[in-house]
């Protein structure tokens, strides 16, 4: 693995993080300061007041090229001199923490007196800005590292969203609902929106889930609320059938767009006043989706009837809630257990249902017959590519996908995306696709060299505890 030199402005931080990857990595660390320090047998504001600042930068120079420590945190000026800025960029990565003037200020005031040339960001900017990778508040640094242990996928959020939806219909206050802790941003924009409906709100919030969208448009209209609904980040983008009304009567969709759709209709039309057909203009896909959406209806007590063409659906149904609720475990997030597997992890994934209706339930297949370069078809399950595409592309299988025209139009365009990926492995924009940044940290665990991935907070639409699982499920690894 290449060493990580870490840098930026004096009281960025560097020590502090060069001490957390090293615990979580098991790798050694080195501060170059305390390093010059020790050679030197006296502190840093004595060595300038004693020998001047060109003493210093000698000293930082030779500790520069002798440290051999996997990651290094440097002084605020260690790479002003072209001589050291080549070494470090040619013998390893070099990262810049990027840290407001606020913050900074704020802490070369706390350590007065520890820093004889004070805060230098205003001279040093353009100096900082001319490095290649930049690690921001919402970035994380990722080494490559073996994973090994047990790991259990967090609740399914496709399913726990159905769920909550036919808790809501049979009665149940949000309140009283059962909505795990860190739950994922879907789930609590489909929690705030049932609250809202709940107090016959106009306006619902649907943050960036297109799931809840499309769940609450014709729920909202078949109670008679003519909502107003607020899409976040891409979701403004992403297709949508707008209800102003919803009657009993024949609803024609295309099935080829999304089966969000249908599973919104198949939770609305059983408590309109009459009788309704869904009826496909294009052969349904994601059927799985809309299986799962079936099983929820029918334990909870609401018939559905499928016809040649789609479902007949009575109406004056009611929901009728059975005496206990469980939200299975999420196979699409652990298709990237599965992924790190198929590159050479040790992981024992746990708490999965075999038996679930969950179209993503087949990502264990999916992922031999990409390690035998095989067609492997995604229509019914394309959250699995992100992970399929990495285990394809690090063991160079030539796996051929088909069933991806839909990818375009997800939380990012996820072909594209996950060609940036390919092509800048060590400096990751997952454009804000928490499967996407969940794909590239799996593929640097067999990288030569750290990873930076950008905007990693965006794991907490299906994900929250991704990047502490897979910090916990590391251990050292060396090249």
């Amino acid at each position: 693995m290449k060493r990580l030199y870490l840098y930026g402005p004096p009281a960025s931080g560097k020590s502090t993080k060069a001490a957390k990857l090293a615990r979580a990595s098991g790798l050694e660390a080195v501060d170059l300061d305390a390093e010059i320090v020790r050679r030197a047998g006296k502190s840093i504001p004595d060595i300038f007041a004693q020998d001047g600042e060109k003493a210093f930068r000698d000293l930082e120079s030779e500790a520069l090229r002798s440290v051999s420590a996997p990651i290094v945190a440097l002084g605020g000026g260690t790479l002003l001199r072209d001589g050291n800025r080549a070494f470090a960029e040619a013998n390893g990565f070099v990262a810049v923490l990027d840290v407001d003037e606020e913050t900074i200020a704020r802490r070369i005031e706390a350590q007065k007196g520890t820093r004889p040339l004070g805060d230098m960001l205003a001279k040093r900017r353009a100096h900082y800005a001319s490095f290649a990778h930049h690690v921001g508040e919402d970035d994380v640094i990722l080494l490559p590292r073996r994973l090994k242990g047990v790991v259990t996928p967090p609740v399914s959020k496709s399913h726990l969203h159905r769920l909550l939806i036919a808790l809501f219909l049979s009665g149940r206050g949000v309140s009283e609902m059962p909505v795990p802790e860190n739950c994922g941003a879907d789930i609590e924009a489909t929690v705030r929106c049932l609250a809202a409906l709940e107090r016959r709100e106009r306006v619902l919030d649907c943050g960036e889930s297109g799931s809840t969208l499309r769940f609450m448009a014709p729920l909202a209209a078949a109670m008679g609320v003519k909502a107003e609904f607020i899409r976040r980040g891409r979701l403004a983008e992403r297709p949508m059938i707008r209800y102003d009304s919803l009657e009993p009567g024949v609803h024609e969709l295309r099935g080829d767009v999304s089966s969000q759709f249908v599973t919104g209709l198949l939770f609305a039309l059983p408590v309109l006043g009459g009788d309704s057909e869904i009826r496909f203009t294009t052969p349904l896909q994601s059927r799985g989706y809309v299986d799962m959406t079936l099983d929820v209806l029918a334990k909870f007590g609401v018939g559905v009837e499928e016809t040649a063409d789609g479902f007949r659906v009575p109406g004056n149904q009611c929901y009728i809630a059975p005496r206990s609720v469980t939200p299975e475990r999420d196979w699409s997030g652990a298709a990237f257990w599965y992924a790190a597997n198929a590159l050479g992890a040790e992981l024992e994934i746990r708490g999965l249902d075999i038996a679930s209706r969950q179209p993503d339930r087949v990502v264990g297949e999916l992922v031999e017959q990409v390690k035998k370069g095989a067609v492997v078809d995604v229509s019914g399950c394309p959250d699995n590519y992100p992970a399929l595409a990495v285990v394809d592309h690090a063991l160079g299988a030539h796996a051929r996908f088909t069933g991806t025209e839909r990818l375009r139009i997800k939380e990012s365009d996820r072909l594209a995306a996950m060609e940036d990926v390919f092509a800048h492995p060590d400096d990751v924009d997952p454009r804000n696709d928490h499967r996407i940044a969940m794909a590239a940290a799996i593929l640097s665990t067999v990288s030569d060299t750290p990873v930076v991935i950008h905007t990693a907070g965006c794991v907490r639409k299906s994900y929250p505890a991704f990047w502490s699982e897979l910090s916990r499920l590391s251990s050292d690894f060396s090249r």
